[in-house]
């Protein structure tokens, strides 16, 4: 008897449940239909390839089975529609559309104003306007943004394929408080415990990139921005796996990364100087505001190496056919493929590559059995970085101005990034 009553309580609380769930999904489902009253004329749809966010920028590639030159892209509900132009490759069959071909330029997040949004393609042909779904085809399906903070405010930003909006690319846009555990920009002080890192003369790199990450975010938190360090002491910490220096920027939403370094070389540097690595496939401007602001703010020198360099103080850095015999000839030793990802287009330095997950085809994977790998490779949220290579240690003038400029050089760095970021 007692069974009987316990079965009959819990189909009730079943029922009851059921009925309140259906409540409030019908009640969903008619506040989108208030709000997106349009959604019933849209007969076409497009498929979405490829949604990212890279630093502070969204971006997204797909195509629609037709010709079409006049496309573009809307953020749009029955009050407010925001066009955004696109890049378009028309064929005879398809026309494949992408908002960027810059990782970091695109669609700026910390633009965004706050409300809903239904983001779908839009046609003008002879002046009738036609609109079409973005129909998810990846393997992802939501995005999380958190804005920059400014003045001790942020915006949560949500991007997702919702079920009961026929699958469409929805965005919501709201003030929300920054979670804890997520920060604005990571600062990683470059080697650290026994990898001194290059030395002269009783000083080591290891410590005066601490120096010089401390003295950065202080000044970076003075601007009101949240900042995390890979690390806060002369410790070694990983490079991959979860609270590691590329693991760091994936688990705190970082929208930008400064990797702090020093250079030497076997060869006779004379005066030294600065150089800033960038990513592939992205603009010059936070690099040529670091390299400016330090001609202005700093004695210290540019650097005359011609390899790898893109203008002045700027360099580029891709794998060569040597990097990639070596990565083939590691797989093969360790009895695993070698990495599909690792191209001549690939950015050389880990640093840079393997925080940007898939839109800077970071590929150290899980599949080497001798060595740690990237847990993150295959996200679609990566975090804008740069490697800071502020002098040579083994050129003594150098390493002079590096010893007694560090105050000079945050300003510099610091103000940069307030450019850069709009704050």
């Amino acid at each position: 008897m007692k069974r009987k009553i316990l079965i009959f309580i819990i189909v009730s609380l079943l029922l009851v449940a059921t009925a309140f769930l259906k409540k409030s999904f019908s009640a969903v489902n008619v506040n989108v239909e208030k709000k997106y009253s349009f959604l019933d004329n849209i007969q076409k749809k497009a498929n979405i390839t490829s949604f990212t966010i890279y630093g502070r920028f969204f971006n997204l590639e797909g195509y629609i089975n037709e010709n079409n030159s006049d496309l573009t892209l809307v953020f749009k509900n029955d009050d407010l529609e925001t066009e955004y132009s696109l890049n378009l490759e028309p064929t005879t069959n398809k026309t494949i559309f992408k908002t960027n071909t810059l990782i970091n330029e695109g669609i700026n997040l910390e633009e965004l104003k706050q409300g809903e949004y239904l983001l779908l393609l839009k046609s003008k042909k002879n002046d009738k306007v036609i609109y079409y779904n973005l129909i998810n085809d990846t393997k992802y399906k939501n995005l999380e943004y958190y804005t920059i903070t400014k003045a001790g405010k942020n915006n949560k930003i949500d991007i997702s394929f919702a079920n009961n909006l026929n699958k469409n690319l929805f965005l919501s846009c709201k003030e929300e408080n920054l979670p804890d555990t997520y920060y604005d920009i990571v600062i990683d002080p470059g080697h650290g415990g026994k990898d001194v890192g290059a030395s002269k003369n009783g000083y080591f790199e290891s410590k005066i990139n601490l120096d010089y990450a401390l003295k950065l975010k202080e000044s970076l938190e003075n601007l009101g921005l949240k900042v995390k360090l890979t690390r806060e002491k002369d410790i070694s910490i990983a490079n991959y796996g979860k609270n590691s220096r590329t693991g760091i920027p994936y688990e705190t939403k970082a929208k930008l990364m400064l990797s702090v370094h020093q250079n030497s070389s076997v060869k006779n540097v004379n005066k030294g100087g600065l150089e800033i690595y960038i990513p592939n496939h992205t603009n010059k401007e936070f690099a040529s505001l670091v390299v400016n602001n330090i001609k202005k703010y700093t004695t210290s020198p540019i650097s005359k190496n011609t390899s790898f360099k893109i203008d002045e103080g700027i360099y580029l850095k891709t794998l060569d056919k040597i990097d990639l015999e070596a990565i083939k000839k590691e797989a093969e030793k360790n009895n695993y493929k070698p990495y599909e990802k690792a191209t001549t287009d690939s950015t050389y330095y880990y640093m840079i590559r393997e925080v940007g997950g898939i839109i800077t085809n970071s590929y150290i994977d899980l599949r080497n059995p001798n060595k740690p790998g990237n847990i993150y490779y295959n996200s679609n949220h990566g975090t804008e970085a740069y490697l800071l290579e502020l002098g040579y240690l083994n050129s003594s003038s150098n390493l002079k101005i590096l010893l007694n400029e560090k105050d000079e050089f945050v300003k510099a760095i610091s103000l940069s990034v307030k450019e850069y970021l709009n704050i």
